[in-house]
């Protein structure tokens, strides 16, 4: 009986650190992702499956635009974010929401001119958000 707890117990050990190894991967990646050589900002847009939505970056005047491009009920949220260099996190710059209205939404956020950037793009209806490239203003 004791032997059949203590597996019990090394699993839920197990599957606690195999957790906590996919968080820690995920957000390693993402950090390596910010570290990369970034493209310059240019235009640039991303879509989500199904066309559910899209969200794109105007480098003329620094204009994000998200897009709901389905009638399903569920709306679509675009965040811009930038890497922090002296702390090295990942900041919310802005977030526009769009579903439920005609056109799309977004407006006007300055994108600085040496730091990484990138662009999210999730469906209120669930699954996995679209994470544009890292790109800068400068380059």
């Amino acid at each position: 009986m004791r032997l059949a707890t203590s597996l019990t117990s090394a699993d839920q050990v197990a599957r606690t650190m195999l957790k906590r190894g996919v968080v820690v991967g995920a957000a390693a990646a993402m950090m390596v992702g910010f570290a990369s050589a970034p493209a310059s900002a240019a235009n640039l847009g991303i879509q989500l499956p199904n066309s559910r939505g899209t969200m794109t970056f105007t480098d003329s005047g620094d204009i994000f635009t998200v897009c709901d491009t389905r009638a399903d009920g569920h709306g679509v949220t675009g965040t811009l974010r930038a890497l922090n260099h002296l702390t090295g996190q990942i900041v919310v710059i802005d977030s526009w929401d769009d579903g439920g209205d005609s056109g799309c939404d977004g407006g006007n956020q300055d994108v600085r001119s040496n730091t990484a950037h990138d662009m999210v793009l999730c469906w209120h209806g669930g699954g996995a958000c679209k994470v544009s490239r890292v790109f800068k203003e400068n380059e």
